[in-house]
């Protein structure tokens, strides 16, 4: 929209910025006091809220590497971009989930049933 009064702000981007959005308000808030975030028994580790935004910003680089121009393009607009997540749960699942949140994409979370259907598609 041109009209919008957005338009008239700088972009909210970096390579340190986070969405502005009450999700990642709260967890920056919680990365703060250093709180635990998550506790992944199968991977055997625990990570802190400051942690899991550290690791996030990261991984949306590599991901963000990996799009296709016409998909940033597309971000950057604001139009509606859906990425699969397929991890195994807990801080996997977690850090996949917030790294599309933070690209400004729509997350769909894909089950193991779904892995197969798309290993027999390449």
């Amino acid at each position: 929209m041109k009209n919008d009064r957005n338009s008239l702000l700088p972009p909210h981007r970096g390579v340190n910025v986070l969405p502005n959005s009450p999700l990642f308000g709260k967890l920056i808030r919680h990365a703060r006091r250093e709180r635990l975030a998550i506790r992944d028994l199968q991977l055997g580790l625990e990570k802190t809220y400051g942690d899991l935004l550290d690791t996030v910003l990261e991984f949306r680089e590599v991901v963000s590497a990996s799009l296709t121009p016409s998909t940033i393009l597309a971000l950057e607009r604001g139009d509606e971009v859906y990425i699969g997540v397929l991890a195994a749960g807990g801080w996997e699942f977690t850090v996949a989930v917030l790294t599309v949140l933070a690209l400004g994409a729509a997350v769909v979370p894909m089950c193991k049933s779904g892995e197969a259907y798309f290993k027999g598609q390449s």
